[in-house]
């Protein structure tokens, strides 16, 4: 209730807003919502304290307690409200994860209204006195102690991670990963049995040692750290030292080594280790034991306590003992499938296949006329000639895959960084590279490297107000570079020595150092170390950046390093990605973890050989790919936890996968309506028609500020010399969002629908000298809100010269209802104001053009791709970009579920659907079902669908009937999902 007092006191959110974003910096704003921990538990407390008491009262006992049951109820039900305030003021502006946050604060909110429910229920039940009230009362409060418990379940994962709970059950304690303790003491204990272990075991050995150390004890006692005790763990002459209690290992003692006592104390104990995170495992536990039993071995080589990928990159031969297999990579899946004792299954039917490459290419659903060919057609080579002529559609193929580049790139039409100036686009560099399918090697030597266009990558995002250490732009382009092109996530190495890859400190700040204009200190968690960084390549084997080059220099040798041939990791990265795209998971996973070990190594290294071989060409990349029996192989269904295991994944086909956000919106624009009008990027943009949004400059507390809802008037007059000399003349308008506009005081125009453009001929309608446009527009609603006019008019002479009258800031504008006469040009608007030109809210207009589909290219329906990111596509997936994003959740979400059905924006589009449909089906309802399945599942209906659908519609089927219709059918896993 305050805060919509304290709206309607400011009477525009645009102000509300801007006034939270003050409010938010202040430190008594910081001060109170960091209460809200502390305060929060108060009410857990007592309501919780009220809930037990309550249970004692049950049947009409302890009837005492209920005066002090009452006080706690009324407490609780207050101060959880307070709570909730001070949660509020945490969460607004915080980098809190998104889904968690929403499912804390929502259930928070619920918690506090049944808390109050639960208290006005008592009191009614003590005022009334009967039964029925009391018993309400409880079932509340039952209710509102459930909700607590989801409430700081939730609260809890935003404090301590999403697996805070989950992680102390026994099915989760130990995690699967730690599995390679016990092979490596089973394989120790079968050497030791028929001799003494040679060096290369005990270095062994060493290593997984090591990496024990580095994943559970490196963050308190690593030397780059203030380690915890003087005890450091990362060197031999460390561990040997001990720390400020003395030696902690005893070669060949393990029963008197403090390091052992201290690791086998129980979970909880003071002196136990680790303190922080999970316990050790007990074969981690015995593996220790056993590498001190032997002498505590320390390897004196330069190695890699994790993992690393080799970086060398030959083409494997390609197994060939199946005669009846042609194609490549269906070689080395057989002999994949001979390993696991897998039998081929048939490959998916030729509507399964279409829709399968059509979705994974250009990202659009066939059209039925497409299928029905396709099915009929009896040649052998069909799927061949199929999968050549969709990879050829290179302005579908070009707009589909830039969500993948997009993501990849964190490239946007928006947000972060925009604003302020201190973020680039890359978009029409990126669009151009795929539509023009560019070498991969030549794009990454353009990142790397950048010209103009391209330099959006590198530039990264420059934050306002204070930033840590590893989010400057020198030390993005490094983790951007990385993690995208090499498969390597350095964001852990940014603040200090990495715990889950060999990856330092030191390398990390080395490569940003290339970025860098002048010298980069190195800072260790926000902390300077006192030392510079000097420039260098995160693998020294594939060359060194000379630290006497310019900055620009530096970018040419590190454009040649990584685009290399010898650098095997950039195109295995990209094959994998590719791979993972379209199987649904990658021969490696994570995508972004390449040193994990790949379930076929072999294919990978042939597919990214092959990548080179073929000039670094992706449309081949994809073409092999989906030229093989392997891609053709039905769909499994597998679920995330299963497709991320490393170790125990096995390849039986591709995955099915859910449809992104940009397919699904494109999906239902084929099948009922346009999504979008209006796009972020138009490929096809022309200047013709350079108009500007323009309204009533609108203004609160001498600030710019969203208009009010009502009727706006505007003229503007032009002189129009030669007027016999005219060939045409042709204006376009739409108007947010209804409008009547008037051309030398004749009606000529109105509509009702922004994304309606109107084109009118007025070539008759213009006289010689001064004309005059005069338009009135309204904007309903009962808040502020964008509105905008947006007017061309171009007229052609028969010279080839052009005469364009735009919208713009010189049109004149009055908030009041004028006196009659308005529409005529010797009307006075002396004393009306300007307008303002606004940011375009609304995007390009796809239809806002002069030319015709007839004569020019153009885009014709407006792919989710090339749009601003909003709530309906975030909610179904879409990433901000604000860092790399190389996957999406592709588990359902409540937020999903609520905007795929109670959607406002799904719902218009589906309405906008049952309009088409029924304006050229509505008298055949059994040809508008048959129409509508075989447009979205490329098949007639069943015979129980046919009857279902039929039921739906009866013999006269009306516009709500449709809108069902076409809902349930994009409810349908048939419709969400690639096969």
């Amino acid at each position: 209730m305050g805060l919509q007092i304290f709206y309607k006191i400011c009477k525009s959110k645009l102000i509300f807003l801007m006034m939270l974003d003050t409010l938010s910096e202040l430190w008594l704003w910081q001060l109170l919502s960091r209460l809200h921990p502390l305060v929060v538990h108060f009410p857990i407390g007592v309501l919780l304290t009220a809930f037990l008491l309550e249970l004692f009262t049950l049947g009409g006992k302890r009837s005492e307690l209920r005066p002090g049951i009452q006080w706690l109820v009324y407490i609780g039900a207050g101060t959880s409200l307070v709570a909730a305030f001070a949660g509020w003021l945490l969460a607004y502006g915080a980098n809190y994860s998104a889904s968690t946050l929403d499912y804390h604060q929502w259930s928070g909110i619920a918690t506090v209204i049944c808390a109050l429910l639960a208290a006005f229920m008592l009191h009614r039940a003590h005022s009334s006195g009967r039964e029925s009230d009391l018993n309400y009362y409880r079932g509340i409060l039952t209710f509102s102690v459930l909700l607590l418990t989801v409430a700081g379940h939730f609260g809890a994962s935003l404090t301590h991670g999403d697996e805070y709970l989950t992680s102390v059950m026994p099915w989760n304690y130990e995690a699967p990963s730690r599995g390679a303790p016990n092979e490596l003491l089973t394989e120790l204990a079968e050497h030791r049995e028929v001799g003494t272990l040679e060096e290369p075991h005990l270095d062994k050995l060493n290593v997984a040692v090591r990496r024990i150390f580095a994943n559970s004890c490196y963050q308190c006692h690593a030397s780059d750290s203030d380690a915890d005790g003087d005890l450091e763990l990362d060197s031999k002459e460390a561990i040997m030292a001990g720390g400020e209690s003395g030696v902690i290992i005893i070669p060949n003692q393990p029963d008197d080594s403090e390091l052992m006592r201290r690791i086998r104390l129980p979970q909880g104990h003071d002196e136990v280790m680790p303190q922080k995170g999970k316990s050790l495992s007990s074969a981690e536990v015995e593996l220790i034991s056993t590498w001190i039993e032997l002498g505590a071995h320390w390897s004196d080589g330069d190695i890699g306590i994790f993992r690393e990928a080799e970086m060398a990159l030959n083409k494997p031969t390609v197994p060939n003992d199946n005669p009846d297999i042609e194609h490549p990579i269906d070689h080395f899946t057989d002999a994949y499938f001979k390993e696991q004792d897998i039998e081929w299954a048939e490959p998916v039917g030729d509507k399964v296949f279409m829709r399968r490459v059509y979705m994974d290419v250009i990202g659009l659903l066939p059209a039925p006329e497409e299928v029905e060919a396709f099915v009929a057609d009896t040649s052998t080579d069909k799927r061949d000639r199929l999968i050549d002529s969709v990879l050829s559609r290179d302005h579908d193929y070009a707009q589909h895959w830039m969500s993948f580049w997009n993501d990849l790139l964190r490239n946007d039409y928006s947000g972060t960084g925009f604003i302020t100036g201190g973020r680039k686009q890359i978009t029409e560099w990126l669009y151009n590279s795929l539509q023009n399918n560019k070498s991969y090697e030549q794009m990454v030597r353009q990142l790397i490297n950048p010209n103009e266009d391209s330099e959006g990558f590198i530039r990264g995002i420059q934050w306002r107000g204070d930033f840590n250490a590893s989010q400057s732009t020198e030390m993005q382009a490094a983790q951007n570079i990385s993690q995208s092109m090499l498969g390597l996530n350095m964001k852990c190495a940014s603040c200090h020595n990495s715990f889950t890859s060999n990856l330092t400190l030191d390398q990390s700040y080395s490569f940003a150092a290339v970025f860098a204009d002048s010298s980069l200190a190195i800072e260790r968690c926000d902390i300077p170390t006192g030392d510079y960084a000097e420039p260098g390549f995160i693998y020294e084997e594939l060359g060194d950046i000379d630290e006497n080059l310019s900055k620009y220099e530096r970018l040419v040798q590190l454009s040649d390093i990584l685009a290399d041939e010898k650098n095997g990791r950039l195109y295995r990265t990209i094959a994998n990605r590719f791979w993972a795209r379209l199987m649904g998971r990658g021969l490696v996973e994570p995508t972004d973890e390449m040193d994990n070990e790949p379930w076929n190594q072999d294919l990978l290294d042939w597919l990214a050989a092959d990548l080179i071989d073929y000039e670094t060409d992706l449309k081949h990349l994809l073409s092999t790919i989906l030229h093989s029996r392997t891609y053709q192989l039905p769909s499994v269904e597998v679920s995330e936890d299963e497709a991320g295991e490393q170790n125990n994944f096995v390849f039986t086909g591709p995955m099915k996968k859910r449809l992104s956000a940009e397919q699904f919106a494109d999906a239902v624009s084929q099948v009922a309506a346009p999504f979008y009008q209006s796009v972020a990027y138009d490929p096809y943009d022309s200047d013709e028609a350079d108009a500007q949004w323009i309204w009533y400059n609108s203004q609160e507390n001498e600030r710019a500020s969203f208009p009010e809802p009502g009727k706006y008037y505007f003229r503007h007059a032009f002189d129009l010399p030669g007027k016999d000399k005219i060939e045409e003349a042709q204006l376009l308008i739409t108007v947010d969002e209804s409008y009547r506009l008037f051309l030398n005081n004749k009606l000529m125009g109105q509509g009702q629908d922004w994304r309606m453009v109107e084109r009118i001929n007025v070539t008759d309608q213009l006289i010689a000298g001064d004309n005059l446009i005069a338009i009135e527009g309204e904007k309903t609603g009962s808040v502020p809100s964008p509105a905008g006019i947006l007017f061309n008019l171009k007229i052609s002479y028969t010279d080839g010269e052009n005469l364009v009258v735009s919208s713009n800031d010189q049109w004149k504008v009055s908030n009041k209802q004028p006196e009659t006469g308005w529409e005529f040009q010797d009307f006075d608007d002396s004393d009306w104001e300007n307008t303002r030109v606004f940011k375009n809210s609304w995007g390009k207009l796809l239809d806002f053009n002069h030319g015709s589909a007839d004569n020019h290219e153009r885009l014709e329906v407006a792919r989710a791709s090339l749009v601003h990111n909003d709530p309906f596509l975030t909610a179904l997936g879409r990433p901000a970009r604000e860092i790399v994003s190389t996957s999406r959740e592709t588990e359902p979400t409540l937020l999903q579920a609520l905007n795929l059905t109670n959607g406002k924006i799904l719902n218009e589009v589906l309405s906008r659907g049952a309009d088409h449909w029924m304006a050229e089906y509505g008298h055949a309802p059994n040809e508008l079902v048959t129409n509508i399945f075989l447009s979205a599942f490329s098949r007639i209906p069943t015979k129980s669908e046919a009857q279902i659908a039929g039921n739906m519609l009866t013999q006269n089927p009306n516009k709500e009937t449709v809108q069902d219709l076409l809902w349930a059918i994009v409810m349908q896993p048939e419709f969400q999902f690639i096969y």
